[in-house]
């Protein structure tokens, strides 16, 4: 069927409207024989029983992981890792995370594996870390107590990478296999951990995507700096301090997601993909085109809520060229300032000057909403852990994922030696527990220290933070930073320059085509094919339609591609203008 593009049938100028105009916008022990076979008899009941997690028909469960908070399973050439705590929403504990290694491992070596899905038993992915456990053991007197809360960090980030590195390390196996995450339900924290990083990331309509971290004093780790520094604009920015909560169709179109699937077609999905052959399974393209047969467009003018969706995200028209201008700023105080701006109708500042030229030239109720609620969020937010997370942020943007992930370790064990500040205690405390005079949930701000951006120590927070270990114990930190059980970052002239080539990406514009290639186009992209950078770029130049034409042939017609790149090309010309 032939693609049809609602911005063929109109005028470049149509494109021009002012913004304003537009639609606004988730060990074991040895035991005799009759011992571990009367074992294996009642955990095979215990998962049988309502209570375990509910396979799909044709799901079995693998022998010696079949059972407990983590589970594989097997059906046809796919496996399922399966995270079974779902009166917790499926938070990770140290436990958690080690199993979730071994069934990691356990498909990488199998020879009869093609694909692995992550999913979650309930209404939940994974709502994040078990985080309680590490502040706790960091606010213990004993030194060697206190040592103990980096250890579920050092085994999280361990898989982080693993996840990142699953298709390098089955090839070296003799076969590349596939990682696939179901972001069905409540995804946060470490659930985003174990599938930011991976090759192909489902949301459906029930997810809620989000990174809080720096609500409760902490900040974006497990690698997820590395994704967000890359996204449109500054969404990412955005994103990392605020923590706010995306619904799945906002998470697909800033390609946090590559596709999006209702939820009641997940389990035709799963056995869909245990279909294939494992020798068919020779290229990312095949995982691909199976997950398209499923996917469909969130912002569809034809659906319940699509409409809705459109009208309500933050990351298009309006809005979008605010957040793309505050974030963009050189430091929080400045973000701080510029929504400030912006929520006041401050009519002679630099801010809206600024919009101006971006082509808003006045600024909505929605937009100055946006604008007052954005900033009210922020102001609660740890200033310590917000200067932390900028100054990440901007790091890792000029980083590869493999040292993201070293300096995420070095980081957290600042974070978790109290002596040099409890806000991520505080934060914690504050937010998952009740008041003991009130017996009810906190609400307010939490009583950070130090209260302000202006008492923050810039200076110390560098060295501790983003200088080597020599000078973060000159400036105070008593923890030990714990090894990674990854490959080091390597110090040689081969290392640096397939580094410097996979930052510098393609043309001009710095456009790097084998980041995300599966989730929707990203501005950059966009914006190479109308310089001719692009691969799918003719040799003259095309009329905004032929754009969306040319995108959508090459993205092999993703769904809500239209929506994306005609918001894009509006605001591009308006910027223009």
């Amino acid at each position: 069927m032939p693609l049809r593009v609602p911005l063929a049938a109109r005028s470049v100028s149509a494109l021009s409207r002012p913004l304003t105009s537009q639609v606004p916008r988730s060990s074991m022990t040895h035991r005799a024989a009759s011992q571990r076979t009367a074992e294996r008899v009642n955990s095979i009941a215990r998962h049988m029983s309502s209570s375990a997690p509910r396979a799909t028909a044709t799901e079995v469960p693998i022998d010696g992981h079949m059972n407990g908070l983590v589970q594989l399973l097997k059906d046809g050439s796919s496996r399922t890792i399966r995270l079974n705590r779902p009166k917790a929403l499926n938070a990770m504990n140290e436990e958690m995370v080690v199993e979730f290694g071994k069934c990691l491992k356990a498909t990488a070596e199998s020879p009869n594996c093609a694909t692995v899905i992550l999913r979650g038993e309930g209404r939940a992915l994974c709502a994040g870390g078990d985080i309680m456990v590490v502040v706790d053991a960091a606010n213990e007197k004993s030194m060697e107590q206190r040592e103990r809360s980096t250890s579920f960090f050092t085994a999280e980030l361990k898989e982080n990478w693993n996840v990142a590195n699953y298709e390098n390390m089955t090839a070296a196996q003799g076969r590349m296999k596939y990682y696939i995450s179901f972001m069905d339900g409540i995804t946060m924290g470490g659930g985003i951990g174990i599938s930011a990083n991976a090759p192909f990331r489902v949301v459906t309509e029930r997810t809620l995507y989000a990174m809080p971290e720096v609500a409760i004093g902490y900040y974006p780790d497990a690698g997820v700096t590395y994704v967000y520094s890359r996204l449109d604009g500054n969404a990412g920015m955005y994103l990392a301090l605020t923590g706010n909560r995306l619904n799945g169709a906002d998470t697909y179109l800033l390609g946090l997601a590559t596709h999006y699937v209702r939820s009641n077609l997940l389990d035709d999905l799963a056995q869909r993909l245990g279909t294939l052959p494992v020798e068919s399974v020779n290229s990312g393209s095949v995982v691909n085109n199976v997950i398209d047969e499923f996917a469909s467009d969130p912002f569809a003018s034809d659906t319940e809520n699509g409409a809705e969706l459109v009208r309500n995200s933050v990351f298009l028209g309006d809005r979008r060229v605010v957040m793309d201008f505050c974030f963009g700023r050189d430091s929080v105080e400045q973000i701080l300032a510029s929504l400030k701006d912006v929520a006041e109708m401050r009519q002679d500042s630099y801010t809206l000057k600024e919009l101006a030229k971006r082509g808003l030239e006045s600024i909505s109720p929605e937009v100055q909403t946006f604008a007052k609620t954005t900033l009210d969020e922020l102001n609660m937010r740890s200033p310590r852990a917000l200067i932390v997370t900028f100054r990440e942020m901007q790091r890792a943007s000029k980083m590869p994922l493999l040292e993201i992930i070293h300096e995420n370790i070095h980081i957290c064990t600042v974070f978790c030696d109290l002596s040099l500040g409890r806000d991520f205690y505080t934060g914690v405390k504050h937010t998952l527990t009740k008041d003991p005079e009130t017996g009810k949930r906190r609400t307010g701000r939490a009583p950070w220290s130090p209260a302000t951006l202006e008492e923050v120590d810039h200076a110390q927070l560098e060295k501790l933070c983003f200088s080597t270990i020599e000078d973060a114990r000159k400036a105070g930190l008593q923890l030990h930073v714990p090894k990674l059980d990854i490959p080091p970052v390597p110090n040689t002239r081969e290392y640096r320059k397939k580094r410097d080539a996979e930052l510098r990406g393609v043309g001009p514009l710095r456009w790097n085509p084998s980041y995300n290639v599966w989730a929707l186009p990203s501005e950059a992209e966009c914006e190479a094919l109308v310089e001719g950078s692009h691969p799918a770029a003719g040799s003259y130049v095309m009329e905004p339609h032929e754009l969306v034409d040319v995108m959508a042939r090459h993205k092999k017609h993703k769904p809500a591609l239209h929506l994306k790149m005609i918001d894009w090309l509006r605001r591009r010309t308006a910027a223009k203008k």
